[in-house]
């Protein structure tokens, strides 16, 4: 045992005792004694690790996003559609300059339509810019047992772009009208927007918990504006206009060719922690004037990062990679299986007319 301690590259420690018969009567305890060489340990040890750490990285896929259309329809008489839903085999559109609900079946056909704006002056068959109510989104929900459609203009004009509509599906269609200006005021003032400029709102979610607005950044920030939807409701419905307390987000989106993509659309994804978002590339930098179209993202923002901007996007391409260049204005998920999510977007072409997309949304190791 001396010796063994007395060699300068082995550890001697103690670990355990032996129990070996001592005669016929009884047995007798011997100590165990274990060594190791320290220069070699070491060497496993960094190795182990090394092992270790490539096992891990192979192990942790990346979060990935991928778009293809699989449909395509243009709509030749539906002016500037700026905002889908979907429920129950019934697509409902929205228009910036369209003063209408409108409602589709499956096969894309016109079924209905419902009077949002009282406007109804028509030039070309567009609500001339100056008095459009510009209804930039809208998100299907459901509260207290009941199915409601929340429109909202974009704010980015006084008097005629500031107004609510809360739309009750169960039972007899029953239509809010409600006047928003004070809510995006507040939304303005915490965002840091200056007075000179006005706010976009152009993207619409709502989950059982939260609302979630979207500002479209082409002159000020991409940010998020996340509300209570209960607080929401309460400001909708009652008459006291008490603002909800609200949470901003901001974004810094993609660029291509040195233009700035801006949140144009959104909607819940069923099953998952997160909401998917258009971005589209205009060149513009004005919040009343359109611009030269470059195309349009299709992005994932996990709830859970919202506070550090975080999202995953892809630049919808056709089957040769190439940009398409349709301004994607908003977005809804139709039907999820695993990772793919089919969905329904729909752009707004600027001049009477619009296109209606199905897609193929791939959410691969995302929440």
């Amino acid at each position: 045992m001396s010796t063994l301690q007395n060699r300068k590259n082995i550890i001697v420690k103690k670990h355990a005792r032996i129990i070996l018969p001592k005669d016929n009567s009884g047995y007798k305890a011997y100590p165990l004694y274990l060594s190791f060489n320290t220069g070699k340990m070491k060497n496993i040890l960094f190795y182990l690790a090394l092992a270790l750490i490539f096992l891990t990285s192979c192990t942790q896929k990346k979060p990935n996003i991928q778009a293809k259309v699989t449909k395509h329809a243009y709509l030749a008489h539906i002016p500037s559609a700026s905002g889908i839903e979907y429920a129950h085999h019934t697509i409902y559109l929205t228009g910036d300059d369209l003063r209408w609900l409108v409602s589709l079946n499956d096969e894309w056909n016109v079924t209905d339509s419902l009077a949002l704006s009282a406007i109804d002056t028509v030039v070309n068959n567009r609500t001339p810019w100056n008095v459009k109510a510009d209804f930039e989104s809208i998100a299907l929900f459901e509260y207290e047992e009941n199915d409601y459609l929340l429109v909202l203009s974009s704010g980015s004009m006084t008097i005629t772009r500031d107004t609510a509509h809360l739309i009750n599906l169960t039972g007899d269609t029953m239509v809010l009208r409600k006047n928003i200006r004070g809510l995006y005021d507040k939304i303005k003032k915490q965002a840091g927007i200056p007075d000179g400029s006005e706010i976009n709102i152009e993207g619409l979610a709502i989950s059982d918990k939260a609302a979630y607005l979207l500002h479209r950044g082409n002159v000020n920030e991409n940010f998020v504006v996340a509300v209570k939807l209960e607080s929401l409701m309460n400001y909708l419905i009652s008459d006291d206009n008490q603002l909800p307390e609200i949470t901003v987000y901001k974004f810094e989106l993609p660029v291509y060719k040195e233009v700035p993509s801006g949140f144009s659309g959104a909607c819940i994804v069923p099953g998952r922690d997160g909401m998917l978002f258009t971005a589209s590339l205009e060149d513009t930098k004005s919040e009343l004037y359109d611009g030269t179209i470059l195309g349009s993202y299709i992005g994932y923002i996990p709830f859970e990062h919202l506070d550090q901007g975080t999202y995953y996007s892809v630049l919808l391409t056709d089957k040769d990679k190439t940009p398409i260049n349709t301004k994607l204005e908003s977005i809804v998920s139709k039907s999820t299986t695993g990772d793919k999510v089919v969905v329904l977007s729909v752009s707004d072409n600027d001049d009477g007319s619009s296109d209606l997309f199905e897609i193929e949304v791939m959410l691969k190791n995302l929440n």
